[in-house]
């Protein structure tokens, strides 16, 4: 099991679980929620293992809480569930620069914690660059910044972002775990994820190449497409409102399968929300607030066949009524 990968929702779902049980405010149900979570796959289950062996809450003795201010601060978040994760979260960094192994001091938890601009699930934020370009961060996203004296670099550890790039005599280069952009004048989203980096150009032309072959694509205002492990895929146009939408804090979804959609839902709010198979093929049409799961999912319930099943505020299913 020391190779198995581990997606990095899975990661931080293991994360919120520690966070909660140290809070000292789960309930039975939680408890059974936990289990159940734990019990759900293998990937789950290592996650949980691998938080838990850090023992940062548990061991008062551990060489890292022997440290002060990483005791005040753990501390001083009190209940706080979102702040103390964002706190555990560099705690592990830092235990992880120590020598203490998740999946390497490289992994994507260390490159997360440490970066330049960050946000938290469900939180999007924008930020205004001193090269009078702008930045945004969709939910449980990290981007590092460097700017040179001629050259822009943005580096997309996770999550997905939106740029808007202001013509000066720097270029642009955006790196992702699968490719590398190059840009001066553009307005562009990037997302990455389990599946690969998938670039939209809003305004302007970027050049896309994929970390595994030379050969760039040129792609114009208007069009899409994904880069992986087997290459940059062909282009296809997209309608640039509706993928700017999450900047607006809605989804949009025409005629979307309904597991498809409760996968993006769940990228915005913390624990697990699961699709029982007998509906999962189910297709829903509407626009869904990212602020406010709760009332997406009530929609959707308005809207289809189906209920919610809460075991916990953090265990929801969706399943046939």
């Amino acid at each position: 099991m020391s190779g198995l990968s581990i997606p990095p929702r899975v990661r931080d779902s293991a994360i919120d679980w520690m966070v909660r049980m140290q809070s000292g405010l789960m309930s039975a149900t939680d408890h059974q929620a936990l289990q159940q979570w734990r019990q759900a796959s293998e990937a789950h289950e290592y996650a949980w293992q691998r938080v838990s062996s850090l023992a940062l809450l548990q061991q008062p003795g551990a060489d890292l809480l022997s440290d002060a201010t990483a005791r005040r601060a753990l501390e001083s978040a009190g209940a706080d569930l979102q702040r103390r994760r964002q706190v555990l979260k560099s705690v592990l960094a830092i235990s992880l620069l120590a020598g203490i192994a998740w999946q390497g001091v490289d992994s994507t938890l260390v490159r997360s914690a440490m970066a330049s601009y960050r946000t938290g699930t469900g939180e999007r934020r924008r930020w205004a660059l001193a090269d009078g370009s702008s930045l945004w961060l969709n939910t449980a996203s990290a981007a590092n910044l460097q700017l040179h004296a001629d050259l822009r670099r943005v580096q997309l550890i996770e999550g997905e972002l939106a740029l808007d790039v202001r013509v000066e005599s720097r270029p642009l280069e955006l790196l992702t775990p699968d490719a590398v952009l190059h840009s001066r004048d553009a307005d562009l989203l990037v997302r990455h994820d389990q599946r690969g980096t998938q670039v939209t150009v809003l305004r302007g032309l970027v050049q896309v190449r994929s970390r595994y072959e030379p050969a760039p694509l040129l792609l114009e205002s208007g069009w899409r497409t994904q880069v992986d492990s087997q290459g940059v895929h062909a282009a296809n146009t997209t309608d640039g409102f509706l993928a700017q939408a999450w900047l607006r804090g809605i989804l949009p979804a025409e005629r979307m399968r309904l597991d498809d959609l409760l996968a993006e839902l769940s990228r915005y709010r913390p624990g697990i929300l699961r699709c029982a198979p007998q509906v999962a093929a189910l297709r829903v049409t509407g626009s869904f607030q990212l602020d406010d799961t709760d009332a997406a999912l009530a929609l959707v319930a308005r809207a289809l066949p189906v209920r919610i099943e809460r075991r916990s505020r953090y265990w929801v299913t969706v399943v046939a009524v």
